[in-house]
């Protein structure tokens, strides 16, 4: 139902009144007055009013190149003052901050620091949301920095808690969640070495070994001087190793494996691994040499004794390189078998 005609024209004056500006109406012409009114609330130390005050001359479109300039200059210095009246304020009081209509700038700035707030207080997944929150309202904004070291600390943490929340959730997949976000989006981020060998190891005791494998090799290409790269480059041998179901199957890992623990032991001989990696090079030829034993062992079945030949060989090799007693002595019945010793004068006088 319309209301009366007569009663109108009050419904548009009580309209007009709830949605007037407490400033009155700020336009090109008086912008100047109303940041005088500004700098007066700055001078007393009263940022928050004068950013409200700046977020109501900050809608106003087309001022003066000079007015804008000191606009924001006046933001800067508000910001400023109010962000250190909030030091020790709760995250909700800076995220209005965020919330609110002032330059981008300083909107980023509030909502990192909430995201680092709410990190203090023992809110690690809330903290990582408020950093994708910003990332997704001011893509490229400034305050990477601060915002890749909240992910850092927050995602490390979740990855290595074991813990469940709300009975059925765990922390730790939140913290895999938060790393991989970390690591897509703030590759420069200086623990992100950190967070690609904690991801690897994640995925690994998930049995994700496709995974794990693919975080170590990026940590050793985006980081290959950091801390955790001599402790990744021993890591990928040992995953691919393990990645194999049956030696047999695929000899391009196992010779991939044999060279990057030949590399590590040639780069790292004095390294508190070198006695683990020093194992797993023994493993790995191990594995080499019966490989090449289940082939030759085929190629006997099927009447193939170039093949049984090749791969006999081949393992004869490797079990003498590594002392494999008794893979060199099934290398050497199959050599045996295909070239059996002559026979002697006295046997063939018979």
């Amino acid at each position: 139902m319309r209301p009366p005609s007569l009663l109108r024209p009050l419904l548009l004056l009580a309209l007009s009144a709830a949605c007037r500006s407490p400033y009155g109406k700020i336009e090109r012409a008086n912008a100047s007055e109303h940041l005088d009114q500004v700098e007066t609330l700055v001078a007393a130390g009263n940022y928050q009013a004068a950013l409200d005050h700046l977020e109501a001359v900050h809608e106003v479109s087309g001022l003066e190149p000079d007015v804008r300039a000191r606009e924001q200059v006046l933001v800067d210095r508000a910001a400023e003052g109010r962000f250190a009246e909030l030091a020790e304020a709760d995250s909700d009081e800076l995220e209005e901050l965020f919330d609110s209509e002032l330059p981008e700038r300083v909107r980023a700035r509030a909502g990192v620091l909430t995201a680092e707030r709410l990190l203090a207080e023992e809110r690690r997944i809330r903290a990582y949301r408020m950093i994708k929150k910003v990332d997704e309202a001011i893509p490229g904004h400034h305050e990477r920095v601060l915002a890749g070291d909240v992910l850092a600390r927050s995602g490390l943490s979740l990855i290595a808690d074991g813990r469940r929340y709300n009975l059925l959730f765990r922390y730790r997949a939140r913290g895999i969640q938060v790393l991989e976000y970390m690591v897509l989006r703030y590759p420069l981020e200086p623990r992100c070495a950190e967070a690609f060998y904690a991801l690897s190891q994640a995925y690994e005791r998930d049995g994700n070994l496709d995974d794990a494998i693919t975080r170590t090799e990026d940590l050793l290409l985006y980081h290959p001087e950091s801390a955790f790269a001599a402790a990744a480059s021993a890591r990928l041998p040992y995953l691919r190793l393990g990645r194999m179901g049956r030696d047999d199957f695929d000899r391009g890992e196992l010779l991939k494996a044999r060279a990057e623990l030949a590399s590590w032991l040639v780069r790292h001989p004095g390294h508190e691994l070198a006695p683990w990696v020093r194992e797993l090079q023994h493993e790995c030829l191990t594995r080499i040499a019966r490989s090449d034993l289940y082939l030759a062992d085929y190629y006997r079945k099927t009447r193939a004794p170039a093949g049984e030949r090749l791969h006999a060989e081949r393992a004869l090799a490797v079990a003498r390189e590594a002392g494999l007693a008794a893979e060199e002595a099934a290398a050497r019945a199959h050599l045996t078998r295909l070239d059996p010793p002559p026979a002697t004068e006295e046997a063939g006088s018979r």
